[in-house]
C-alpha cells in the first residue's frame, strides 16, 4: 500500500525468520520469488542486484544486515527511463517472530511519487505473493513477463485514474 511518501506491505509467513532472511540473501532462493537471475553480498556495503525481467535490473546496496531480523538496502533501476537510479531509493525488510509464524514488513522509501510508486506497490504485491507461495511450498503465481512500462501501462489502462 501507498502511505504518503513510501510503500509499505506486511505478510504473515508459516516460516521462521532465519528461513525468510535467507529469502532475501541466498541468490539461488532469492531467484525463486524475485528475479531471474541474481548476484547479491549480503554484508554493508555488498551489492544487491537482481534482473526483473530480460534486461531491466535493480541494484543497490545492503546497508544493514542483521540476521534474522533486519536488512536495509538501497534500490534502484539500471535503466535510465525508469527514473529511479541505482541506489536512490531504499528497502527496509524487518522480520518479527509471531507465535509459529514470521511477520515480515517491508518499507520502501523515496520512490518517485505517482507512476513510481504505483509500479513498486504493484510489483512488491506480485513478488511478495511468489515469496509466500515459495516460503509455503506451492505453486508460485506466474513470473511478471512484461517490462515495467509495459506493466504501468496495463495498471493505466485497468484501473484508469482511481488508483493514483
Amino acid at each position: 500500500m501507498i502511505d504518503g511518501d513510501k510503500v509499505v506491505h506486511e505478510v504473515d509467513l508459516p516460516a521462521t525468520p532465519e528461513t525468510v532472511f535467507a529469502m532475501f540473501v541466498d541468490p539461488q532462493r532469492l531467484v525463486r520469488w524475485i528475479g531471474l537471475t541474481a548476484e547479491v553480498e549480503p554484508r554493508p556495503g555488498g551489492i544487491f542486484r537482481f534482473e526483473v525481467v530480460p534486461g531491466q535490473f535493480c541494484e543497490g546496496r545492503y546497508l544493514i544486515v542483521e540476521p534474522p531480523q533486519r536488512l536495509v538496502f538501497t534500490w534502484g533501476w539500471t535503466d535510465p527511463a525508469m527514473g529511479l537510479a541505482p541506489g536512490s531509493s531504499s528497502v527496509e525488510v524487518t522480520l518479527q517472530s509471531v507465535g509459529s509464524i514470521t511477520r515480515l514488513r517491508l518499507v520502501h522509501r523515496g520512490l518517485p511519487t505517482g507512476d513510481g510508486q504505483v509500479l513498486h506497490d504493484d510489483g512488491w504485491t506480485r513478488f511478495l505473493a511468489r515469496l509466500s507461495a515459495t516460503v509455503e511450498k506451492r505453486d508460485t503465481p506466474p513470473y511478471p513477463s512484461e517490462s515495467p512500462q509495459e506493466r504501468l501501462q496495463i495498471l493505466h489502462d485497468t484501473k484508469g485514474e482511481s488508483w493514483r
